[in-house]
């Protein structure tokens, strides 16, 4: 079961897009939860990470109507895709909208941009467009598990090793390019910086370092033993 979390300012097209939902070939692999945005782009952000979707999907104009909203809303759909991202890296998001000219020139990814028309369709050919954004949906949230899993698996393959006493600094490397990217993917704004990462590098090359100073010293002394 696939969790998508569904924004946009009026409550007329959360039934659209439910109803969208139910008549796509994959309708039985989703669970939608539908929510207007509020007026912070922050409250908006935590309310996200309440819900821990699967997917975001967002509407761009998301101050167009005062029907079931009555304040304001200073960010759009792009925006609104931009600062999740910030906080978690290549996480899946998509913006369905009316004015995709302007979607596009504001997105990161012009891939993520759909035109909303495609939930109001009854056609063929709008029922192959249908099947094909859920199934985008789903292919990026399979793509973006298995890449955690793939890193996290690795990770502890090196951890063990390192615990074993076998990892030298190509590994070490590697291991802390992994945690930063593990790091981006849950909290990218409160990562720990990798040089602070780099103690255990720190450490064997000083060890390094100490037994090229006592060779030279051994050198220049005359003492080659």
């Amino acid at each position: 079961m696939y969790k998508i979390l569904f924004v946009d300012e009026e409550e007329d097209v959360f039934e659209h897009f439910l109803d969208y939902v139910e008549a796509s070939p994959l309708n039985a692999e989703f669970e939608v939860i539908t929510e207007l945005p509020l007026p912070e782009l922050d409250e908006m952000l935590d309310l996200v990470v309440k819900h821990s979707p699967d997917a975001l999907i967002t509407d761009f104009m998301l101050n167009e109507a005062k029907v079931d909203i009555k304040y304001n809303v200073p960010y759009n759909g792009s925006a609104l895709v931009q600062a999740f991202t910030e906080l978690r890296q290549d996480f899946p998001c998509f913006i369905l909208t009316s004015f995709d000219d302007q979607a596009i020139n504001q997105s990161d990814d012009v891939n993520i941009v759909y035109i909303k028309n495609i939930l109001h369709a009854d056609s063929e050919k709008q029922t192959k467009a249908r099947a094909s954004f859920l199934e985008r949906v789903k292919k990026q949230i399979n793509h973006y598990r298995t890449r955690i899993e793939e890193k996290e698996s690795r990770l502890t393959e090196l951890i063990k090793l390192r615990e074993e006493g076998g990892a030298d600094i190509i590994d070490e490397k590697e291991l802390i390019e992994l945690d930063d990217f593990l790091e981006k993917s849950i909290d990218k704004k409160s990562i720990v910086p990798s040089e602070f990462k780099q103690l255990s590098n720190t450490q064997r090359l000083s060890q390094v370092l100490s037994k090229m100073d006592e060779m030279l010293n051994k050198i220049n002394s005359g003492d080659g033993k």
